[in-house]
């Protein structure tokens, strides 16, 4: 961001610059011919400072011939003065102390420019400049240039910009002095070495706009509570520092501030609920500081915040549902802080949000339907919490999602076939999960999907051959599950797909040793039941106890079959009612078949045995005769009595046939 608004103060200069070259329309011209333009004095002192810059970069001076310096290569003039801008040239030398035997009050240089020169620009920043009265802006940054900022440059009434970024020799302190500047307005000094706090005397630049100090690791001390009166700060970027103390609430006089940064620093305390008034704030950058407390439902006044980055710092207590008001709300960043409480279905209302981090805290609860109304997210970051429940199939709505992270929760339920709508969306991180069932071919119709990380979840069924449809898709992590079958050839023949998964997918053998289980047609199940049936009940019925079932079943809701040991009272077979002979089940071949892991009654409803069926290998009621299986399981007492009657209209169709 920092750079960025850099950019945009160099393009403004350069903006400025070109409004005063000369145009076509009748109005007077500014760029001046030549140096005609001056008095006598300013033409003889000016060419006495530019020819002193000669013989300290003798590549200049090879250049910087004659007395009409307006002519030279690297130099613009107009009436108001002369532009010196020597950019990216690879010229070695240094820069120079001003000469003792020039009126000063002549020189008519304003913009000095030496910037990305390299290592061959050296030498200290001269204290002899302050003599340069007309000067307006000093540029070196990427340079070569050493020593430290001379407090001598508060002379310098006029000056407007100072940039020293990426002057990587340049050491020392910040000069108390420079407070007296009263015309500074943008203040670049990111990148250097300097050392000491921000002094509180710079609370008198009544003119400065931004203090960019960027990555200022060694500057420390506490953030003066006295700037609370520049009135005309809009940015401040002090980043990576090992400043302390806590953010002083009496900056809510702050004025005009717009952006705020101290990434990396040792602050301690609360967000001040005082900050609420600062109407004109649109970013907070306080990554990875040490910030502590709960987020103030009073910011909820701060209408115009943009970007709200704290992830990294200590914040605690839940999301404040009052945030809604912050309409302009574009980046919340959270992650890895200590908040935690349910996702508010109250922030579906912040219809500019586009990206939201909530990773690594300690959130939990479900994920709301509402958020469907989040037109704008583009990124949802909310992996490493406590989340659970099911993924909304509201969501679908959600048409610019492009990242959606919900890794290592505790989400479960299947993959949403409507999300197939999700048509931005390029990468989906759900590995670690509970997510269940199988891969919905409905999701072929997402145009941008890249990456699907589904690794460590709980899905089971086939790979969906249509997925190859996806034009983009480079990477499916599969790993972990329960699939069956082989990597579709369709998958396979897409060169820019990776998919991680099992090799016993990829293998010639796959499609014997991982065989799918076919689903047969609703009426009755056709697949091939499993050879063994070592853990079902005993198939005869001369055990059983000569009550019927007429008494009230166990109280447990289902059995597992392959325990019988477990339940009070013994799971029968078959039904027995008073009415039921006692036979083997080849002598009742329309009661409920049991099979391995599947209670389901087939002869009571073809629509759950087929959904059985999906799951397990079924047999037909010809099979489990065969079988010698006959088995059926604990119900509930309003099951137990609907299946009495159930099972004595079969029998009765099974006689009659």
């Amino acid at each position: 961001m920092a750079l960025c608004v850099r950019r945009l103060v160099l393009a403004a200069t350069l903006a400025a610059v070109v409004a005063l070259l000369p145009c076509t329309s009748s109005a007077p011209l500014v760029r001046a011919a030549g140096v005609g333009d001056f008095t006598a004095a300013q033409r003889t002192n000016t060419l006495a400072v530019l020819q002193a810059f000669g013989r300290a970069i003798p590549d200049l001076g090879r250049k910087w011939m004659g007395a009409d310096f307006c002519s030279w290569e690297f130099i613009e003039c107009d009436r108001t003065g002369v532009f010196v801008s020597v950019i990216g040239a690879p010229y070695a030398g240094t820069l120079p102390e001003m000469p003792v035997d020039v009126d000063y009050t002549t020189v008519m240089i304003k913009h000095l420019d030496f910037s990305e020169m390299g290592l061959g620009l050296s030498g200290t920043l001269p204290a002899s400049w302050s003599n340069l009265q007309l000067l307006s802006s000093v540029t070196f940054s990427g340079n070569n240039v050493s020593g430290t900022l001379p407090a001598s440059w508060r002379l310098l009434t006029r000056l407007t910009e100072l940039n020293v970024r990426d002057c990587v020799n340049v050491s020392g302190s910040l000069p108390p002095e420079w407070g007296s500047m009263g015309s500074v307005q943008w203040l670049t000094v990111s990148g250097v070495q300097l050392t000491g706090s921000l002094p509180p005397e710079w609370s008198e630049m009544a003119s400065l706009k931004m203090l960019d100090m960027g990555a200022a690791r060694n500057i420390s001390g506490t953030l003066p509570a006295d700037w609370k009166s520049m009135k005309s700060l809009l940015y401040l970027y002090v980043d990576e520092s090992l400043i302390s103390g806590t953010l002083p609430a009496e900056w809510s006089s702050m004025a005009a501030v717009k952006d705020i940064s101290f990434k990396g620093a040792a602050l301690t305390g609360p967000l001040p609920i005082q900050w609420s008034s600062i109407k004109t704030l649109r970013r907070v950058y306080l990554t990875n500081t040490r910030i502590t407390g709960t987020l103030p439902s009073s910011w909820k006044d701060l209408t115009g915040v943009e970007h709200l980055y704290l992830q990294g710092t200590k914040l605690s207590g839940t999301l404040p549902p009052e945030w809604i008001s912050m309409s302009s709300l574009a980046h919340l960043l959270l992650t890895n802080s200590l908040v935690s409480g349910t996702l508010p279905p109250q922030w579906s209302a912040m219809r500019k949000l586009r990206f939201l981090s909530l990773q690594g805290t300690r959130v939990s609860g479900s994920l709301p339907p509402e958020w469907c109304s989040m037109v704008l997210l583009e990124n949802l970051q909310l992996s490493s919490t406590e989340l659970s429940g099911t993924l909304p199939t509201e969501w679908s709505t959600m048409s610019p999602v492009k990242v959606m992270a919900l890794s290592r929760t505790k989400i479960s339920g299947a993959l949403p076939a409507e999300w197939s709508a999700l048509r931005s969306l390029e990468q989906l991180q759900l590995s670690g999960t509970q997510i269940s069932g199988s891969l919905p071919p409905e999701w072929s119709g997402m145009p941008n999907a890249e990456i699907l990380e589904l690794q460590n979840c709980d899905l089971s069924g086939s790979l969906p051959p249509e997925w190859a449809a996806m034009p983009r898709l480079r990477l499916v992590t599969l790993r972990g599950n329960h699939f069956c079958g082989c990597v579709p050839d369709s998958w396979a023949q897409k060169v820019s797909l990776e998919v991680n998964i099992e090799d016993e997918h990829k293998g010639r053998d796959c499609s014997t040793d991982r065989v799918c289980p076919t689903t047969a047609a609703p009426q009755p199940p056709t697949t091939k039941p499993p050879t063994t049936t070592t853990t079902k009940p005993p198939t005869t019925t001369t055990t059983k106890p000569p009550t019927t079932t007429t008494a009230e079943p166990p109280t447990t809701t289902t059995t597992t079959t392959s325990e019988p040991s477990t339940t009070t009272t013994e799971v029968p077979s078959e039904p027995t009612t008073t009415a039921s002979p006692t036979a083997t089940p080849t002598s009742a071949p329309e009661t409920e078949c049991e099979v391995d892991g599947c209670e389901v009654c087939e002869g009571d409803s073809a629509a759950r045995c087929a959904r059985c069926g999906a799951d397990y290998f079924l047999t037909d009621e010809k099979m489990c005769r065969v079988n010698r299986d006959g088995g059926v399981v604990a119900v509930s007492i309003g099951a137990a009595a609907a299946a009495v009657v159930c099972m004595a209209v079969l029998l009765s169709v099974g006689l009659a046939a």
